[in-house]
Order: C-alpha cells, then sequence, then structure tokens
C-alpha cells in the first residue's frame, strides 16, 4: 500500500477558490504500462502552454491546433467532427475549433485568438455573425441537439445565459438566461414549464444531455439558489426549445444539499444525488441519463458514486460506486470484467465519452487535490460492471509520449484533470488537454486510446443511422439524401410532408416538398437484428416562394417590385455594375431582366423588358396639368387634336400604376381616391410620351 500526504496547499486552481484539508490516499500499486488497448499520440504539442497553431480562419491544415486548454468545451456533430470552443490557460479564449478524425486537421472558424474577449450578446433570439460568448471557463455545460445545433450554458464565475450556434450559418445566438452575472434561480413549481423559470447562474457543471424530443437537460454545478445563496447544486432542469421555456425537474432549490441513496439499483422517487460540481455525462441505449462522482462543497468531499436518472419513471437510482465520498476504488486488473474494479474518488473527469455500444468510458481527473490520475475506466450498464482499461492506480505520472501518430504499447498520456473526450465513429476514445497542477503545465495534446478487441467487443456490428441532404429548399423543389449508416442492411425513411413520404431505399432521391415549413426527417437502420434510428427534428426547411417580379417601364425607368433584400439588373444577359436598386434609369433600347433576392436567399423569376426610349413632348407644345397641386380633378389641357388617342396613366413615384377614372371631353383625371403624396402622370399619344410629376394635397 502506498500512503500518499497531501502536504500542498500553497498553489490554487487559477481564478477558484478551493478549500484545502490534509487526506491520506492509498493506491494500490500497478504497472503503468500494462493496459487493455493501446495509445497514441496523434496531434497537437508534448510541449506543456503552448500557444498553438491557428493558421487560416476556416482552413483546415494539418499543423493547426489549439492553444493549450483546461476545461474547454466540447461538442460531437452528426457527421463525427469534434468542436470546441473557449478553455483557459494562464487566459482565457473565446475561440471556435473543429477537428475532423478522418483527416487528422483542426479548423479555426470563428473569434479573434485574443484572451479575455467580453460577450457580445446581440439581441435575444436573433443570431448574427458578430454575436459571441465571450470566454467560457470552468466548465460550462453543452449540447448537441437533432438538428446539429450546438448549444452551451452558463461558465465562467457564474453566467446562466444559452447560447445556440448553428453550423449551417456560422452564427451564435443568445438563446435564454441574462447578460449579468450571478443570477438566483427562479424555479417556479416542480415539473410546471414557465416562460419565468430560469436555472440559477452556475459552473463546473458538464452533466448535460439531450433526449429523443430535442429537449435539453442539466444537473448540479456550483451555482445560486433560490434565495441567491452559491453552493453545490443537484437541481435538474429541462428545457424546451419550441417553447424557450426551463422547468425544474427534480433535486433541491436550496444550495447544498445532502443525498438521498436508497438502496443500490433500486430506483426510487426520493432518490436523488447531492449537490456537486457535476462533470461527466453519458446516456445508454434506452435514453436514460448517468453521471458520476464529482465534488461536494460541504466538507470537501470527492465522490464516485455513480447515477442513472430515468426520464419514463422521473426517477433516480443509486447504482455503483461510494455512498460516502472519498473512496480510494478498487484497482484489482486491467480488463477483469467483473464487479470488484471500481475508479477512485474524482473530480474535474470531463473526460467522458459513450462508445457506439452504449457503454461508457471515463479517463483521469484529480483524486484529492493535488493528486492528479490518468486511469481509463469503461463502465458496462448492460452488464453493471466497471473494467479498468488503461493507465496506472499511482497519481501524478508524466507519461510518455512516444512518437506522434506512432501507436506503441508503452505510450500512455501523463495525469490530468479538466480534460475533454469523443467517441470517434471509428470506435476510439479521443481525449485532449487539461492539466496536472494548478497553473503548469496546461496541455495542447490529442490522444486516441484503441481497444483491445481480446477485452472489448467491438461495436462494427451495430447499425447507427445517419445522412445528410440539402435542407433549405424552395417549394416544389425535390432533395436527395445521402446515407452516411454504418452496419446495416437495411433502411426505412420517414419523410412527412413530402412527396414521397416514406422510401426503403439506401439513399432516396426525388423526395420533393410543395408546401413551406419545417419538416422532421426519421431514418431507421436496420441489420436484421437490431436497428438504430435517427430523427432529426425540423430538418428540412421550405421557405415561402419569394413573390414574382414585374418590371414596369415608365419612360426611361424600370421598376421592379419593392421589398426585396437585394437587386441586379442586366442589360442583355450582362450584368449592369451598380445597378442593384428596385428601378434603373436605362439608358439605351434593349432587353432589360432584373434579380430580386428575398431574405431567405432565393432569387426571383427573371423578367424581361425591351425598353423603349421615345422622345417626349416638350412644355412648349402646351400641354399641362392643372391644377398642381390637385385637391379632386387634374385637368389636362393642350391635347384638343386627337384627345380621343391618348393614354393617360397615373403611377407611384414606386412605380406602381394605380387605376384611376379619366373622363373625356376635357381629359380629367379624377384624384379624390390618392391619399396625399407625389405622383406621376404619364400621357402617351402618337407614339410620344410625356411624364411629370403632380402633388395631391391632403387639403381642401
Amino acid at each position: 500500500m502506498v500512503v500518499l500526504l497531501n502536504s500542498s496547499t500553497s498553489q490554487l486552481k487559477p481564478m477558484k477558490k478551493i478549500f484545502l484539508f490534509f487526506f491520506l490516499v492509498g493506491f494500490c500499486c500497478k504497472d503503468s504500462h500494462s493496459q487493455s488497448g493501446v495509445w497514441t499520440w496523434i496531434n497537437g504539442s508534448n510541449i506543456s502552454s503552448s500557444t498553438g497553431v491557428y493558421g487560416t480562419q476556416g482552413v483546415p491544415s494539418a499543423a493547426n491546433y489549439p492553444p493549450a486548454s483546461y476545461e474547454y468545451l466540447e461538442w460531437k456533430d452528426s457527421q463525427g467532427n469534434f468542436w470546441l470552443y473557449g478553455g483557459c490557460n494562464t487566459s482565457a479564449f473565446s475561440d471556435l475549433w473543429k477537428y475532423d478524425p478522418v483527416t487528422n486537421e483542426w479548423t479555426w472558424l470563428k473569434g479573434n485568438g485574443v484572451a479575455y474577449q467580453v460577450p457580445v450578446y446581440g439581441i435575444k433570439g436573433i443570431g448574427n455573425p458578430s454575436n459571441s460568448p465571450g470566454i467560457r471557463e470552468w466548465c460550462a455545460a453543452t449540447w448537441v441537439d437533432a438538428s446539429d445545433n450546438l448549444w452551451l450554458f452558463g461558465g465562467n464565475s457564474g453566467k446562466n445565459d444559452l447560447w445556440k450556434f448553428e453550423i449551417a450559418t456560422g452564427e451564435w445566438t443568445w438563446m435564454s438566461g441574462d447578460s449579468l452575472n450571478v443570477q438566483s434561480g427562479i424555479y417556479g413549481t416542480q415539473g410546471i414549464p414557465s416562460a419565468g423559470n430560469m436555472p440559477g447562474a452556475r459552473y463546473e457543471t458538464c452533466s448535460a444531455w439531450t433526449d429523443s424530443l430535442n429537449n435539453l437537460w442539466l444537473f448540479g454545478g456550483f451555482g445560486y439558489d433560490s434565495s441567491g445563496n452559491g453552493g453545490s447544486l443537484n437541481d435538474l432542469w429541462k428545457y424546451d426549445q419550441l417553447t424557450n421555456e426551463w422547468t425544474w425537474m427534480k433535486g433541491s432549490p436550496v444550495a447544498n444539499p445532502t443525498a438521498v441513496y436508497g438502496t443500490q439499483k433500486v430506483a426510487g422517487p426520493t432518490n436523488v444525488p447531492s449537490g456537486r460540481k457535476s462533470y461527466t455525462k453519458w446516456k445508454d441505449i434506452q435514453g436514460d441519463f448517468w453521471l458520476m462522482g464529482g465534488h461536494r462543497a460541504i466538507g470537501n468531499v470527492y465522490l464516485n458514486d455513480l447515477w442513472r436518472y430515468s426520464l419514463s419513471t422521473n426517477e433516480w437510482t443509486w447504482m455503483s460506486g461510494s455512498n460516502t465520498g472519498n473512496d480510494p476504488g478498487i484497482y484489482n486488473s486491467y480488463c477483469a470484467n467483473d464487479s470488484i474494479n471500481i475508479p477512485a474518488s474524482r473530480w474535474e473527469q470531463r473526460s467522458a465519452a459513450t462508445d457506439a455500444c452504449g457503454r461508457f468510458w471515463l479517463f483521469g481527473g484529480v483524486h484529492f487535490y493535488p493528486n492528479y490520475l490518468n486511469d481509463l475506466w469503461m463502465y458496462d450498464p448492460s452488464q453493471q460492471n466497471w473494467n479498468w482499461m488503461s493507465g496506472t492506480n499511482i497519481p501524478n505520472q508524466p507519461g510518455n509520449y512516444g512518437i506522434k501518430g506512432v501507436p506503441s504499447v508503452t505510450n500512455i498520456p501523463p495525469s490530468r484533470w479538466g480534460a475533454i473526450a469523443w467517441w470517434g465513429n471509428d470506435n476510439k476514445f479521443y481525449m485532449l488537454g487539461g492539466s496536472n497542477s494548478n497553473t503548469d503545465p496546461i496541455f495542447s495534446d490529442l490522444w486516441i486510446f484503441e481497444p483491445d478487441t481480446n477485452c472489448v467487443v467491438g461495436c462494427s456490428g451495430l447499425p447507427i443511422a445517419s445522412f445528410i441532404t440539402s435542407n433549405d429548399l424552395c417549394p416544389g423543389a425535390c432533395t436527395e439524401f445521402v446515407n452516411l449508416s454504418t452496419s446495416a442492411s437495411s433502411y426505412i425513411w420517414i419523410f412527412p410532408g413530402a412527396i414521397p413520404s416514406v422510401s426503403t431505399d439506401v439513399s432516396p432521391s426525388n423526395i420533393c416538398y410543395n408546401v413551406p415549413g419545417s419538416y422532421d426527417v426519421t431514418l431507421i437502420a436496420s441489420n436484421g437484428t437490431t436497428s438504430d434510428t435517427l430523427t432529426l427534428l425540423n430538418y428540412i426547411t421550405v421557405y415561402p416562394a419569394p413573390p414574382p417580379q414585374g418590371i414596369l417601364q415608365s419612360g426611361d425607368t424600370l421598376f421592379a417590385n419593392p421589398g426585396a433584400s437585394a437587386y441586379q439588373w442586366f442589360y442583355n444577359s450582362t450584368p449592369i455594375t451598380g445597378a442593384t436598386d428596385y428601378f434603373y434609369i436605362a439608358t439605351q433600347n434593349g432587353n432589360y431582366n432584373v434579380v430580386a433576392t428575398d431574405s431567405n436567399g432565393w432569387e426571383a423569376v427573371l423578367n424581361n423588358v425591351i425598353a423603349s426610349l421615345t422622345p417626349a413632348l416638350s412644355k412648349g407644345e402646351g400641354v399641362t396639368a392643372f391644377p398642381n397641386p390637385v385637391t379632386e380633378y387634374l385637368e389636362i389641357r393642350g391635347l384638343e387634336k386627337n384627345i380621343t388617342a391618348a393614354e393617360i396613366s397615373v403611377y407611384s413615384l414606386l412605380g406602381e400604376k394605380i387605376p384611376l377614372a379619366v373622363k373625356c371631353c376635357p381629359l380629367t383625371v379624377d384624384c379624390r381616391p390618392l391619399p396625399a403624396g407625389m405622383y406621376y402622370i404619364q400621357i402617351n399619344q402618337n407614339e410620344k410620351m410625356i411624364r411629370t410629376k403632380f402633388v395631391k394635397s391632403a387639403y381642401r
């Protein structure tokens, strides 16, 4: 037995208040390189506190990688790409990055690479390219919804703002919460949604899940209760994207509540985890939520209890681990696949992921500050046991990087806390960043762990449903779905609102949408034994058809319908430089058309007009309109010859033709229906045209 005494209390985690005590910690010694799989350092630097390589924004490169950071925010999209945001080392960041596991390339997508950027909130509910959550650190919660939007909540020293990032538009939207710090929770009535409900500001909570109905769920953390008191929380919240409302589902509205464990593996309506800084999030194949361990402020307790929350019953179940905390764990042997092994108590273990078989993976954390871990664990919810997969039970290991890109049984990541993790579509565990002290080193290294198939049954036999398509359409447009599913032999597609509405093709084509609106798409991929269902809510957007464009010629001026977002005029099919307004003054005879683009980016139908510039009658010919201004009737004088051959038209300044009664003789226009304002009167006679302005007076 190795007994370690925590004798260092001089260093504090950057900008966090941690109450430290002395602990005796027991570990069983174990060979640090014996493991049930192989680690490979594949990207980033093995030198601590690296500033990263940003490259050119929006351009992927094998040379790019994010700066070393502690507690990045992480996501995985439906195409298998990894995303991260923010984090901190000696500085805090607000940059958004994407990693492609297939090419092993990072892309810097958003942010300016400058530390300590404040949020740019913009208008709540409206996306904008300049919006930004600003710096985010200290474990903000993250979600990915069914439409592949990335969400985050809280973080820093106490925020309760909710943000959405749309990958398609590249824009952040402030969705809910306050722009001020340290807001108290507004709980309302448990189980009842309300526009007035709002979780209190919080940080150190990564336990966040998305359910099958696209609701976002959030548990605990360190934050502010209904009275504004700070402490460890155990409240469970649900956010409905459709109504933009929060619901307090379980837990206490008061900080620092104790746990009700009940009987292990037996659900109960009163069971509930204690308030805690909570860092893990797993979801099993039944859709239930899981969390493990963390840190409870009262008593400075480190936890290794494993909990399951059932959506169908709204009940918690204590599944594994100690109900007293500060547990040293049991490190029996690698790949034992028994009920003996159990991880030690820990916190800052955000590096957690769920594999394709629904098994839970967990790496590192800190067990009794400052003892940092590099152990890798797997929990199988179907067998309800932990499996020690890799790493050592001895804290503060320096690790061994080996050669970048080269797997080796001697490779092992250094011990750390505050790392993040993903499970790749290649059935490998990915781990990035973190720290193994309060200040330095901070890591930027990206690792993969490939399990030994003799220890871990591969997941390649389980079907995974996935697809892409062009999902922004005009009415009447058709699209083709590209099937990206794996390990499946048959497919059922469901297209509500489309023609056809069902297909069993591998990659259906000519799926047509005629009516504007938002539509779900469901794919059920099966291998004959089991199946995987993917439903993307509101995935297809059919925008309203733009209004048809008409072109009106008034003398030498051509008018399109006003109100579009953009215009471009063409002469004989060639764009006219600078002709981008709703009207254009023609300079020569010829064929003119216009492209009008609406707010959704759709272009109206092109229309052609032959502009013929005819000579106008001069004032010297004695044609006048009287009186001007006019209140009731406008008389046209000077057209005594061929008076019945004259064509008289009235137009608004926007070029809209206004039908008015014209009497003869003399020629008189009834202007009484006109609102007060300025108008054009146009007189065509004998292939000549005169056009002049007149004013309709508001006074009689």
